[in-house]
């Protein structure tokens, strides 16, 4: 199982990520690695279950980056400073609305 995620994530990676025009949002705020960087990281290193919750925290991780980038780019746009961020419209057309922003919307 954790061969067949690893290697899931090297097609994205190889097939998608380079194509999809957007970046995480994490990398992009901290300059560190790429939320599936990340993830394949630490399911080679910790296995399937233990990787997979790990990812989710990531994923919380860069939700919270997207929205702080997002308010960043409201304000210097003239926006209130507690303007809320707008979900991103990738994730919420899945209905994924809790990682608002992930990976999925932040322009790189």
């Amino acid at each position: 199982m954790k061969t067949f995620a690893i290697a899931a994530i090297d097609g994205y990676q190889r097939f998608i990520s380079p194509y999809k025009g957007f970046s995480c949002a994490h990398r992009v705020r901290t300059g560190g690695a790429s939320c599936s960087r990340f993830a394949k990281r630490v399911i080679a290193r910790l296995g399937m279950v233990a990787g997979v919750r790990v990812t989710i925290r990531r994923f919380e991780a860069c939700a919270a980056s997207a929205r702080v980038l997002s308010r960043a780019e409201g304000q210097a746009a003239g926006a209130p400073p507690d303007a809320p961020a707008e979900a991103c419209p990738v994730w919420s057309r899945w209905g994924a609305r809790k990682l608002s922003g992930c990976c999925a919307c932040w322009p790189g």
